[in-house]
């Protein structure tokens, strides 16, 4: 073991205070470890008068010189055995990073209380570590992820493959209480801005076919024939994960709102809140809940499918107000609404519609547009093509008829089409156009505009999810087990959440994930390790954490220690 320093206090009673050593620790001739002051730094008070760091600037320059005392020994062990690390065993030692936040949120502690109370023997929290981990930085099947736990810097106790299955169903039965109880961490340690908070809707597609329970058939929005899992999830304005929940694949997204935000409003204490959402959440239902527990909206609004009366407001020019350009208007129109519930109950709601034009929308619709034109034609020509599969979307604007192709006259026959022209000249005259709809009458369009346009947050944290965790395809197929793989991805995801909000500007997850993925160290000998190359972002990653690896060769036992300074 190469000689260690370290800052020694040592306390004078006289004195009321103490002082301040550098100290070296050794082994003697008979091998036991002893220590010698190397240098005195004098009152511990005036040092912290003088500067309150002083003790952490003097144990980071401790850290210095040994490491360039052991960097020497290691360097010329090295030199003298010439070990070739090309094919050693790599362990990845990033994971500490991630580790940090998940001890930080206090879930070992949870965990361990929760198994207490119940009759699990196998290691919950070390398996619930080995898949979250892998989630964030090697996604793969539960299989893969328990034959690839030796690839981690970090002894984990014996299970069984049979136990991470097993575990996924004890995460289903926690999940409601997990959940709550890491937003409770969250808000404790940071606080959260829930000033807005942002709602959508997505699915996961399975590699299987088979459909039960969660597992369904429904609109996939990646075009996947195989059955889908729907996910409501809720995030804060700094895009911190606030709570979710799984919906059977054939659930309308419409009606996934609601259940979600009654447990918030019951269980998670967030005061008023303004709701951000697109318009496949915005039902009567919805906006009456959301208006009647005195919270805000802001909420996209159809306009070809809400029939005349909107399209109508909307073209009308009247009290549009256009920018210096000439690229962009808007208006807003006060309405009183009445919202009729499925209870049979009604209410009212006064709310502002902005209705917005601008050049570069109505440049991309009618881009669209050109390709639907040349399909019209087709069909206009032959109208009898519509009852095929590929009518691309435009099938809303022939209208359906029955009529006796001699004489005219309407009969129970073969069903015939005719294009609406004056249907299709209306949704031309709307390209361009954009509603959203607020009952915080408050706000101005600017506002309502950049408040609605940050909904592109909960959307990239579903592309997180799906891509960078690769939380589809699902391999697993009970209940329990979906639910429990996709509490893995939610608690990957707020890892890394929270691991970005350590920067000023966050990094990509992709690229955090990247720098987390490349720090590998190798074993060469006697518990010596040699580092593989890094990141620049990964030391940015140190440095936001206080801690400093950048040298080539480690001992076990000091890389142990400095994770354990973090952990």
């Amino acid at each position: 073991m190469g000689d260690m320093m370290f800052v020694k206090t040592v306390f004078i009673p006289k004195l009321n205070d103490s002082y301040v050593y550098l100290a070296e620790g050794y082994r003697s001739a008979s091998g036991s470890v002893k220590h010698r002051n190397v240098e005195s730094y004098g009152r511990l008070s005036k040092l912290l008068e003088k500067d309150p760091n002083a003790v952490s600037k003097l144990e980071i320059r401790a850290e210095e010189l040994s490491r360039e005392g052991e960097e020497d020994t290691i360097q010329l062990m090295i030199n003298m055995n010439a070990t070739d690390d090309r094919n050693l065993p790599s362990k990845n030692y990033g994971y500490a990073f991630l580790q940090s936040i998940y001890n930080d949120l206090q879930i070992p502690k949870f965990i361990t209380e929760y198994q207490s109370k119940t009759n699990v023997t196998y290691p919950l929290n070390d398996i619930l570590q080995l898949l979250v981990y892998s989630r964030c930085l090697n996604p793969a099947s539960k299989k893969k992820t328990f034959e690839g736990k030796g690839n981690y810097f970090f002894e984990l106790p014996d299970f069984s493959l049979d136990h991470v299955y097993r575990s996924l169903g004890r995460l289903c039965s926690m999940k409601e209480e997990l959940t709550l109880h890491l937003h409770k961490r969250i808000t404790e340690q940071r606080g959260r801005d829930c000033s807005l908070v942002f709602y959508d809707v997505t699915n996961y597609y399975f590699a299987s076919e088979v459909e039960n329970g969660l597992r369904q058939d429904g609109v996939s929005k990646e075009n996947q024939t195989t059955g889908i899992v729907q996910m409501g999830l809720f995030v804060d304005n700094d895009n911190i994960p606030i709570t979710y929940e799984l919906f059977p694949g054939n659930t309308n997204d419409m009606s996934t709102m609601k259940p979600i935000l009654q447990k918030i409003r019951k269980e998670y204490n967030l005061g008023k809140i303004t709701i951000v959402a697109d318009k496949g959440n915005n039902t009567g239902e919805n906006l009456a809940y959301i208006d009647g527990g005195a919270d805000h909206y802001i909420i996209s609004q159809r306009i070809r499918a809400r029939g005349t009366e909107l399209a109508d407001i909307v073209l009308d020019q009247e009290d549009y107000e256009w920018n210096a350009d000439g690229t962009f208007k808007s208006k807003t129109v006060e309405r009183e609404r009445t919202v009729k519930r499925t209870d049979g109950t009604s209410s009212s709601i006064t709310e502002h519609l902005l209705c917005f034009w601008s050049h570069n929308e109505e440049k991309y619709q009618r881009a669209k547009r050109g390709f639907l034109d040349e399909k019209i034609e087709k069909f206009i020509e032959n109208p009898a093509l519509l009852n095929a599969s590929n009518s691309f979307g435009i099938k809303k604007y022939f209208k359906k008829i029955v009529v006796d192709k001699k004489t005219g006259e309407v009969l129970n026959a073969k069903p015939s089409y005719v294009f609406d022209q004056a249907k299709y000249d209306r949704d031309l005259a709307l390209d361009g156009y954009y509603c959203i709809v607020t009952n915080d009458l408050s706000l101005g369009p600017l506002d309502i505009i950049r408040h609605y346009h940050q909904l592109s947050k909960i959307e990239e944290s579903f592309k997180v999810t799906k891509s960078d965790l690769e939380g589809r395809p699902v391999y697993v197929w009970a209940d329990e087990h979906i639910q429990g793989h996709f509490l893995t991805c939610y608690l990957a995801l707020v890892l890394y959440r929270l691991l970005q909000s350590r920067f000023a500007k966050p990094y990509p997850i992709h690229q955090l994930k990247e720098a987390l993925n490349g720090a590998w160290v190798k074993e060469l000998e006697q518990n010596i390790y040699v580092f593989e190359k890094r990141s620049e972002l990964y030391y940015e990653i140190e440095k936001s954490f206080g801690i400093n690896l950048n040298r080539k060769y480690i001992r076990k036992e000091t890389l142990e220690k400095r994770l354990n300074k973090i952990r």
